[in-house]
């Protein structure tokens, strides 16, 4: 009898160890079948080691550490790829930085500004870029939106004929610009910029004729034919200006114009950002991050970048990098946008109903930047944006 228990003893120790050695195998087997399903699966990896140690350190919710790490948020983004103002969505989604943070996205293009706006009413999109004037527009018309990131600021240009181009030298002089025809598209960047500097210099802009045209290609046109003294056109339109002769006489941009105008913003509808803040946060950390590859790795960003966006070589090259005068900041840059909005309502195109303050929220972008100075405090891009930061978004 003693010795049939010592055997028993001895065959449930056995069983016991194999159990243990069954039970991490299958462990191990589905940690594989994670990193072969997930392209920033190394990178989740991480952030689950990582999240855990803050989440002892700050006290961090165990759902936050559950979505981050196991279960990938999903987020459907509307942006435009046929110019690079949404660039830092564009590499976010295919360097994979938005499936790094824990996000599980998919990405549109249309570059039809209402008709992302209305996706994203409609409940059809839940992060989008558009154009300042038509997110501010829909907001002054009663959108409960809220502007938590930026995409692009600057991009314009105004042309003139190239034997005109002395006659323009000194822009701001009234002598310069009354009883002069400017072609314009109505609601474009560049026409409510200039027409604010032209306000802010104290020019009667009644007496400066803007011709309200049907697209940015028949500015040029109309700048070629003589039809108007000066045209604005956004960057995408600047190659075609310039092979067909026209000249720059500003870019808008210089000191005693205004520097920092504002052009795409990165928003979502107060409802969706209350609902699921953590990953409109994710979503800005990895636009941040994407930004910080445009700055320090040139090839991997082209790389990312060039599987959306819809232009030649040569184009997206001077695009990002040759023209100059285009920002890509990530930072929402809410002292700019209230000086455009402001600029909207003083030159009639919104009625002002609305505080813009309220619909602004600099929080999610400065959460996301924090992040990630805590991740990598050595980051000068990361550093630059803090410091940009503290600059316009207070």
């Amino acid at each position: 009898m003693k010795g049939n228990l010592v055997f028993t003893a001895t065959t449930l120790r056995k069983i016991a160890l194999l159990g243990i050695l069954s039970l991490s195998l299958i462990a191990c087997g589905k940690a594989k079948s994670g990193e072969g399903s997930s392209a920033g699966s190394q990178a989740a990896t991480k952030q689950e080691s990582d999240g855990t140690a803050k989440q002892e350190e700050n006290g961090s919710s165990d759902q936050k550490t559950e979505n981050k790490d196991n279960k990938k948020i999903p987020l459907r983004v509307i942006a435009n790829n046929n110019n690079v103002a949404h660039i830092d969505s564009v590499i976010a989604q295919y360097a994979g930085l938005y499936d790094k943070n824990g996000l599980d996205t998919t990405i549109q293009f249309n570059p039809s500004n209402p008709d992302n706006i209305q996706a994203l009413l409609a409940d059809k999109a839940d992060l989008v870029s558009a154009g300042s004037s038509a997110v501010l527009n829909y907001i002054d018309n009663g959108s409960d939106i809220v502007i938590i990131g930026g995409q692009m600021s600057l991009g314009e240009t105004v042309y003139v004929r190239p034997e005109r181009a002395e006659e323009f030298k000194d822009l701001y002089n009234p002598n310069t610009l009354y009883g002069k025809k400017v072609g314009v598209t109505r609601l474009n960047t560049g026409d409510v910029a200039f027409r604010k500097i032209l306000k802010d210099k104290g020019l009667d802009l009644s007496k400066i004729e803007f011709v309200e045209l049907d697209s940015q290609a028949t500015v040029t046109q109309a700048v070629l034919k003589g039809d108007v003294d000066l045209g604005i056109n956004f960057l995408t339109f600047r190659d075609g200006a310039e092979k067909q002769g026209l000249v720059p006489v500003s870019q808008l941009d210089a000191e005693d114009e205004w520097p920092d105008y504002i052009c795409c913003r990165l928003f979502t509808t107060r409802d969706k950002l209350k609902a699921n803040r953590e990953a409109y946060v994710d979503a800005l950390k990895a636009n941040i991050e994407a930004y910080s590859l445009l700055e320090n790795d040139k090839e991997a960003a082209e790389k990312a970048a060039r599987q959306g966006i819809d232009l030649d070589d040569d184009a997206y090259q001077k695009q990002v990098y040759q023209y100059g005068h285009l920002g890509l900041s990530p930072n929402p840059d809410r002292q700019n946008t209230k000086a455009f909005f402001q600029a909207m309502v003083d030159i009639g195109y919104s009625k002002g109903n609305v505080n813009i303050d309220d619909y602004i929220d600099t929080t999610v972008f400065e959460d996301a930047l924090n992040e990630l100075i805590k991740e990598n405090p050595d980051n000068k891009t990361y550093q630059a944006l803090k410091a940009e930061s503290e600059r316009t978004n207070q």
